[in-house]
């Protein structure tokens, strides 16, 4: 009986061990299936569907977006959950007392940060949550609009799952417009949820494309100054942005590791979405 009652236990902690690592484990098989164990990229998905890839050491936007028809929002809230063996989020924001950051200048639009009900904060480890209310309604929400965006960094490859989830209500405060992805049918048009990625441009001043601004990139940028037959990101070699690629470029990628004044967007991701 004893020995009955010790495989049990031990059968049940290892299926406790299974469970806590299995969105990790399953990553890693889908990494060796459906990546082509590619070390230098990121396969991002959500739901089952490939939402994009993105090389490792980039950042990339992880986008919302909710078509609710011709209903207006009242209030709701949502999580995101990611594996952080994969992926980190960059703050956006502001960090309160207990640690964590506001990032609500950056994840929402403009209508509804402008309620200041608004909770965009990191949570526990693998986490972030945020809510969001405003007496008479946010208005409708179409295909054009993001509702929640957040800026992450790839940070190994693989595959990662980044998952949302999201609770949104009519302006009536009962009636569910979207509930963890699954649309209210009862509506007209039923209102439907789209999840999207978007890798950045470039890296300004990361002119060898390795995803990091070292002195190495100022000697690079002579180099291609001096005519050599070099690869680059032409909007991450333009270092002092001024459309040219040029030894002005590596001068200003000096001036920065040297903390002097420096010109341009240098240090900065570029997305589309966001010029």
């Amino acid at each position: 009986m004893k020995r009955i009652l010790s495989l049990a236990v031990i059968a049940a902690m290892i299926a406790s061990v299974f469970t806590v690592f299995s969105l990790h484990t399953a990553a890693q098989d889908v990494d060796l299936e459906a990546a082509g164990r590619d070390p230098d990229k990121l396969t991002i998905i959500c739901r089952n569907q490939v939402l994009g890839e993105v090389e490792v050491g980039s950042e990339f936007i992880y986008q919302v977006t909710l078509n609710t028809g011709s209903y207006p929002l009242s209030n709701g809230q949502g999580e995101l959950r990611y594996d952080d063996h994969y992926v980190t989020i960059v703050e956006h924001g502001d960090k309160r007392s207990d640690g964590s950051i506001n990032m609500n200048a950056y994840s929402f639009p403009t209508r509804i940060r402008n309620t200041n009900l608004v909770t965009n904060y990191l949570g526990e480890r693998n986490t972030a949550y945020y809510n969001f209310s405003k007496f008479g309604g946010l208005g409708s929400f179409g295909d054009d609009d993001h509702f929640f965006k957040i800026r992450m960094k790839a940070i190994a490859p693989g595959v990662c799952e980044v998952w949302h989830y999201a609770t949104c209500f009519y302006a009536d405060r009962k009636t569910k417009l979207i509930y963890d992805d699954v649309s209210n049918k009862q509506l007209d048009p039923i209102p439907y949820t789209i999840r999207t990625i978007e890798p950045a441009q470039g890296y300004v001043g990361d002119a060898d494309g390795d995803w990091q601004l070292t002195v190495k990139d100022a000697t690079y940028l002579q180099r291609i100054a001096a005519g050599e037959d070099l690869t680059y990101n032409e909007t991450s070699a333009d270092a002092d942005s001024d459309g040219k690629i040029d030894l002005l470029d590596s001068l200003n990628v000096l001036r920065y590791h040297a903390g002097r004044q420096t010109k341009g967007k240098i240090g900065e991701w570029l997305f589309a979405s966001e010029q």
